[in-house]
């Protein structure tokens, strides 16, 4: 069984100490930067509850953007691009806490 899902999350915060915030939150959640405003990872289901929840708590719609999505990328996608050489990503390990 397959706990986690690949996630791209993508975000334009206008506030400072909000954005700051806003990429701590998910840094905590696990996910890496690929870009100032894009992360990558892998999520279980109540992580991303936890995401959608905080998005939700702390950004704006009248000025915030944040979106994120499922997705299949990997490293040899990652090696294709630019400036990705020395990325490096560990996935979960799958152990889950009851």
């Amino acid at each position: 069984m397959h706990y986690y899902t690949k996630y791209l999350v993508c975000y334009d915060i206008e506030d400072n100490k909000k954005r700051k915030k806003f990429s701590d939150q998910l840094k905590n959640l696990g996910l890496v930067r690929l870009q100032k405003s894009v992360f990558y990872g892998e999520l279980n289901k109540a992580e991303h509850k936890a995401l959608v929840r905080y998005a939700n708590e702390l950004l704006d719609p009248a000025t915030d953007k944040f979106f994120w999505t499922t997705t299949s990328l990997d490293k040899d996608q990652l090696d294709k691009g630019i400036g990705y050489k020395e990325f490096c990503y560990i996935p979960p390990d799958g152990h889950v806490i009851l």
